[in-house]
């Protein structure tokens, strides 16, 4: 198509030609040509531009009456000259080719670019009206390029913002600038949307304004959301005015950036002088370090701060406040902002203060108010000890009689006649016995009357009440026939073995009274699986079940209903307190177990009580070693005995040196301590606890042990009362009771001087028998 066009353009020139020889004089040489090589390289490049040139050149030279047939061969340079201006003409129309087709290639690109671009895309003249738009605009609108060109494209627009979008073009065009403003256009489904306006002015090569190109981004959803945070931000800002805490912002790094109105009215300050770091000064001097550091460790590891401190109010008064402060934090984890707020706690403080300094005087007054109750219980239960005591008067003042029988019968026939050594033997070992019967029973008495707390321990009930047991049959009639029976394998349970013993004399005294001088009472001992709920506040489980029945005339429902009640009872006035069966079931209900009351009346009464058992087994004691000859002395221990009762004092004394021991004995506190002040090294102090002249054996022991540090003390006692309840346990001295035996004291002596250096241990040969142990008693002097 090229050549074709350059052949067909240089024809024409030679027709052009051949007419102007024809009708002209003096026709021009080539200038026919020119317009021929110029429009074959428009059409076909420079290659077609060269092929006129070079198909003119001929035309020219072969015409009959061509320039070139009149001059050639004389005229070559003319020629020539054709070439190289032809030749030029068509570079220069190639470039300009190429021009034209790059314009137009940039044109189709920017239209293809436009077309896909998701934002409305238009161009314009500077009189207002639209040249082009590209496909979103049309999508957008549902209107075809015809119905949109020129001033078409206003009709979508919102009528209320219509006169603000000509007057804004105009000024814009007024200017030759570039300009951003919104307004509302009508989609395709009737609906205005929000489209955000961006245009600026085109030029041409001389700077001249052609026209605008600009672009519409919807920006609806934008402009709603805005509208929600105003909203929101209008709901917030009225929230914060009208809450009563204090409120500040905080930068990630702890810089206060924000201050609430509420902050600033409370402390008069203004804004700017407590941000930062600022707010700290607000805060009282006491508190101001430790908020300081709380919130630094808070910043630093991003912890919840929450601190109670006092912040001065604007007129000086000083208020407790709880600050607590919040970070929120980025989608990677790091902090954003803090927010945090105070709250004014002034009146909790106070009345948390009020209340403590009440609840302290009402524990002062329950204290008191519990010492008092205790101190009135005791006095009940001692009275009720007592009461049984009295009951039991009588049989132990008759059991007492036939042991001082044996006694006194036994010396009177060994001082007659103290040659018969058989004679003497078999009445010395009657009266032994009878003393050891009578030992017994004291301390039974003792225990049953004095007033102690409850001390459980591990406890065999069965090998308990056989201890007992002379003592139960003296609270019984002779009439009343007692019979104690037990199963095998009952096992043992925890509780205390005085306050026990005590429950169950009482339990025998009313069963005594129920039988009226003649009847029968069994005390019964076996082992007893509670199941659920088949004992009213009594769990389930392995129990020790102690049961007390007797023949007697019964209860009547409204009475077993009130058996338990303190200072109910069925007795005549004076005969009864009323709290024995209250005492029995307070103390079960202490060893954590429950009681249970059966009757009818005519059928007698069973009471049982429920002690947890407890598997295991009892530490037996370790023998003492029964060969004496193997302990000896390394010297003789220097002793100071202290005894008010010269008898008493007299048979220690002669234990003490038959066990090989020098002893000074003294009948009181005041003289032991003129010994122990004078200088004199004793090895041991023995002492009573009960002594006249106003140092008892407790005031003696604590002088002693403040004048000789570490001096080993015995303390001995027949009845201590409350002196030996409450300071003997807190010095914690070994304490003999009264009576004891010659072994008795001699092991306490033994295992007192055991770490002093005065005992030589002599083991025996295998065949002497098994080794001796470090608490052997002492041999005499031999």
């Amino acid at each position: 198509m090229a050549y074709v066009a350059a052949l067909g353009a240089v024809v024409v020139a030679t027709a052009v030609r051949v007419l102007a020889d024809l009708t002209l004089d003096q026709p021009p040489s080539f200038l026919a040509y020119y317009p021929a090589v110029l429009f074959a390289t428009l059409v076909g490049g420079l290659r077609g531009g060269l092929v006129a040139m070079l198909a003119s050149a001929v035309a020219m030279g072969v015409l009959p009456n061509g320039p070139m047939a009149k001059i050639w061969p004389s005229q070559p340079l003319r020629l020539l000259m054709f070439v190289l201006t032809a030749g030029a003409m068509a570079l220069v129309a190639e470039a300009l080719r190429r021009a034209l087709q790059q314009g137009a290639v940039v044109e189709a690109r920017f239209r293809q670019i436009a077309n896909a671009a998701p934002v409305l895309i238009w161009m314009s003249s500077l009189d207002q009206k639209a040249s082009w738009f590209n496909e979103s605009w049309l999508t957008f609108t549902g209107r075809d390029l015809e119905q949109e060109l020129g001033l078409g494209w206003l009709d979508s627009v919102h009528p209320d913002d219509l006169a603000g979008v000509q007057v804004e073009h105009q000024a814009r065009m007024d200017d030759n600038a570039s300009g951003r403003f919104e307004y509302r256009l009508r989609r395709q489904d009737g609906s205005y949307r929000w489209l955000e306006e961006s245009a600026a002015p085109s030029f041409d090569i001389n700077g001249k304004v052609l026209g605008y190109v600009g672009s519409c981004v919807d920006i609806t959803e934008r402009r709603n959301a805005e509208a929600s945070l105003r909203i929101g931000e209008a709901r917030i800002r009225a929230l914060v005015d009208s809450l009563p805490q204090l409120l500040w912002a905080n930068r990630a790094d702890g810089f206060c950036d924000y201050l609430s109105p509420q902050w600033l009215a409370f402390t008069g300050a203004p804004a700017e002088s407590h941000k930062g770091e600022g707010w700290f000064d607000a805060i009282h001097p006491e508190d101001r370090d430790d908020v300081r550091l709380s919130w630094r460790e808070a910043v630093r590891g991003g912890l919840p701060f929450d601190v109670k401190y006092r912040i001065r109010r604007h007129d000086g008064v000083w208020r407790w406040f709880a600050g607590r402060a919040s970070s929120v934090r980025n989608e990677d984890g790091s902090i954003r902002r803090w927010f945090g707020s105070s709250s004014d706690i002034t009146e909790i403080v106070e009345a948390r203060k009020d209340l403590e300094l009440r609840v302290a005087e009402r524990t002062i007054e329950l204290q008191e108010s519990l010492e008092e109750r205790a101190r009135t219980e005791a006095a009940l239960a001692q009275a009720q000890r007592l009461e049984t005591v009295g009951r039991l008067t009588g049989g132990v003042a008759h059991d007492f009689n036939n042991l001082l029988t044996v006694v006194i019968g036994g010396l009177d026939m060994i001082l007659k006649n103290p040659a018969d050594t058989a004679r003497v033997k078999r009445l010395s070992e009657a009266a032994m016995a009878a003393g050891r019967r009578g030992e017994r029973l004291t301390r039974q008495l003792l225990s049953f009357s004095r007033r102690q707390e409850l001390k459980p321990e591990l406890v065999n009930v069965v090998a308990l009440i056989d201890q007992i047991e002379p003592l139960l049959r003296r609270a019984v009639d002779e009439a009343v026939e007692l019979k104690i029976t037990s199963e095998d394998g009952v096992g043992l349970c925890r509780l205390d073995p005085a306050q026990f013993e005590a429950a169950l004399l009482n339990l025998v005294v009313n069963a005594t009274d129920a039988v009226g001088g003649s009847g029968k009472i069994e005390i019964s001992v076996r082992r007893r699986t509670l199941i659920e709920g088949e004992m009213a506040d009594t769990a389930p489980g392995d129990y020790v079940a102690i049961s007390v029945s007797d023949t007697g005339p019964g209860m009547s429902s409204e009475v077993l209903s009130r058996a338990f009640e303190p200072f109910f009872t069925t007795k005549e006035v004076g005969k009864g307190t009323g709290l024995g069966l209250a005492q029995v079931y307070g103390f079960i209900r202490q060893a954590g177990g429950g009681a249970d009351l059966e009757s009818r009346p005519g059928e007698g009464v069973k009471v049982t009580l429920l002690v947890p058992a407890v598997d295991g087994r009892l530490a037996l004691p370790e023998p003492l070693v029964d060969d004496l000859a193997h302990m000896v002395w390394v010297r003789e221990p220097q002793i100071l005995l202290v005894e008010d009762d010269a008898a008493v004092r007299a048979v220690t004394e002669s234990l003490l040196e038959e066990m090989g021991c020098q002893v000074i004995a003294e009948p009181d506190g005041t003289q032991a301590l003129a010994r122990l002040d004078a200088g004199e090294a004793f090895d041991l102090v023995l002492s009573d606890i009960v002594m006249p002249g106003g140092i008892s054996g407790v005031d003696l022991a604590r002088l002693a042990q403040v004048r000789r540090p570490g001096l080993p003390i015995i303390l001995t006692t027949g009845y201590a009362g409350d002196r030996f309840d409450g300071p003997a346990e807190d010095i914690d001295l070994p304490i003999l009771r009264k009576p004891f035996r010659a072994e008795d004291l001699a092991a306490m002596v033994h295992e007192s001087l055991a770490n002093t250096g005065l005992i030589e241990q002599r083991l025996p040969t295998p065949d002497q028998g098994r080794p001796a142990r470090r608490k052997a008693v002492l041999s005499s002097k031999a």
